[in-house]
């Protein structure tokens, strides 16, 4: 990876309830921008920001991890480092230390599972922090996921300011 200025680095903290899918999502990401070959799965302890044993182990997240990827714009190239919080309340130290140096969240919400106590913290610590923020839906390829419902259930617990988007990446 190249050198940045720090004016194109940019740190974005992913949050949520654990179990929500916040290291799957930068599995991916790191996959899709090619810092991996293969997409590695929790269940299999071999994702790139789970890489301590212990986590292995428990299948969750113990530390804040620093996957950094890169994204080539138009004008210029920036790295985006993704800060992989853990979910449990146990670790909200790790989590403020993530978005005191974050410059925007996506908070991931389990579609199966809706707005869990760690999402209603994450949106809270954005607040305070003053973050932009997107939400971001995990497991709407399930059976019974529904995007209404769980939208709806965004705008009564976090106000209007939830605009939904759906990007569809299949057929039918």
């Amino acid at each position: 990876m190249k050198a940045y200025d720090t004016k194109n680095i940019r740190n974005v903290v992913l949050l949520g309830h654990g179990g929500a899918g916040k290291t799957t999502i930068v599995e991916a990401l790191a996959y899709i921008s090619g810092i991996i070959s293969r997409p590695g799965k929790v269940t299999d302890e071999n994702t790139i920001s789970d890489f301590d044993k212990e986590e292995q182990k428990r299948k969750f997240s113990l530390s804040t991890s620093v996957v950094p990827i890169e994204f080539h714009g138009e004008k210029n190239d920036i790295k985006i480092n993704l800060l992989d919080t853990p979910g449990s309340f146990d670790f909200v130290g790790e989590v403020e230390e993530a978005i005191s140096v974050a410059d925007a969240a996506v908070i991931v919400v389990n579609c199966k599972s809706g707005i869990e106590p760690g999402t209603r913290k994450a949106w809270e610590l954005c607040e305070q922090y003053k973050l932009p923020r997107i939400v971001f839906v995990t497991n709407m390829d399930d059976d019974d996921a529904s995007f209404r419902d769980i939208t709806i259930k965004l705008n009564t617990e976090f106000g209007r300011s939830i605009s939904p988007l759906q990007i569809p990446i299949r057929e039918d």
